[in-house]
């Protein structure tokens, strides 16, 4: 660990103000490749202080030789954010971070970390992300990550630039669209069958996962992760048991678990996916393990899933535009756990049950995903208090 600065901070490490210019100290004696014929150096002079800290860093970069690779450039900093951070977050999210990373540290590569400014970020928003708020709403959430590592980490600045900015013109629109149960019927029915007429493969696992995340308001990496030691029978049965579920998306934030009772729907669902198994001679720890060849007894991939259900919904829309009719929005597996909770809303169900069941902290959020308006019954029995109208009043 490197000792803590106590004169010049702010600065890049070994980088000095000394007689009113900024001065690189490297461990041993370098040529300046500015000035070659010089020869080595103790102290390398960047330029003067009145010339400003754009100018020391571009001086620094040039001294460090390639600004992409050199310490404390904003290439750099995503490249050891990565190796030091990303170990603590989920195979997806090391996927989707990376990603996001490189498109920092190609858009900022001739930053310093201390150039980067609030109105920098902001112009980066408006050029690449004006019209995608979601992708807007991630990328500076990672930033502001990605700020706080260069701060408490590297030393290389004090403040986050991340703080200031105003996000007010990204807002994410809140998805509207409510899945029918005709459309989740006909992808059900459309899964299992393949384009020659032939049962698929792993249509009947999948039609209970589709079934698992109707009936538990879940995540698909929830149900497709589902493990047999988290489903607890009841005294006679499935039935009057539990299955506990830890929402891997809450799983570092609120900590929220929840505990499903198995109602006969639910157990009918779980005996199904076993007997699928029995069926295909198939032995897993996983509830609705995958049964086709190469991956039999794996839990279903993330990919494999989503491409399931894609499949599963051309066909249906194939089916229906050929009977002359609509099949109506693209509704996306995830549309599920919405429909579960607005049919449970439609029913007459508490919200306070419904946001437990959805694993939420705010009832807020709970509301977002109730997609229909529910209206509220009223029985109280009005009367006037002036009697009834009499002839001449009617008249």
């Amino acid at each position: 660990m490197n000792r803590k600065r106590k004169t010049n901070r702010g600065l890049p490490r070994r980088v000095y103000v000394n007689h009113g210019a900024y001065f690189f100290v490297p461990t041993e004696a370098t040529i300046d490749p500015r000035n070659p014929k010089a020869g080595p150096k103790k102290w390398i002079k960047l330029c003067a202080v009145d010339d400003g800290e754009p100018a020391m860093l571009q001086a620094l970069a040039a001294v460090l030789g390639n600004p992409v690779n050199a310490e404390g450039m904003m290439p750099w900093c995503c490249a050891e954010f990565k190796a030091r951070m990303l170990g603590a977050y989920t195979p997806k999210t090391v996927t989707e971070y990376s990603r996001h990373l490189d498109v920092i540290a190609d858009v900022f590569s001739e930053f310093h970390a201390a150039q980067v400014t609030t109105k920098d970020w902001a112009d980066f928003l408006r050029a690449k992300y004006a019209d995608k708020a979601n992708t807007a709403q991630k990328m500076t959430a990672l930033a502001a990550k990605l700020f706080r590592f260069i701060i408490g980490d590297l030393g290389l600045r004090q403040d986050n630039p991340i703080d200031q900015l105003d996000m007010s013109k990204y807002r994410t629109k809140v998805r509207t669209v409510l899945a029918s149960h005709d459309q989740v019927a006909a992808i059900r029915e459309a899964a299992l069958v393949s384009e020659n007429g032939k049962r698929t493969p792993n249509g009947a696992m999948f039609v209970c996962i589709i079934d698992m995340a109707y009936l538990c308001w879940q995540r698909a990496q929830d149900i497709r992760l589902l493990q047999e030691s988290q489903v607890r029978p009841g005294p006679d049965g499935l039935v009057g048991g539990k299955v506990a579920f830890k929402p891997s998306k809450t799983m570092k934030t609120s900590g929220l678990s929840v505990e499903i009772s198995i109602t006969p729907a639910i157990a009918a669902v779980i005996e199904r996916a076993r007997a699928e198994k029995r069926r295909r001679g198939v032995v897993s720890s996983y509830v609705f393990a995958a049964t086709g060849h190469g991956n039999a007894g794996k839990p279903y991939a993330a990919f494999s899933l989503v491409q399931m259900w894609l499949r599963a919904r051309e066909k249906a829309i194939a089916t229906a535009a050929a009977a002359g009719q609509d099949f109506g929005p693209l509704i996306q597996f995830r549309d599920l756990r919405a429909l579960g909770a607005t049919d449970a809303a439609a029913d007459g169900e508490e919200r306070a049950e419904i946001q437990k069941r959805l694993a939420h902290t705010s009832e807020k959020t709970t509301r977002i995903y109730i997609k229909r308006v529910v209206p509220t019954a009223s029985a109280l029995d009005a009367r006037l208090p002036w009697g009834e109208p009499t002839t001449e009043d009617r008249c």
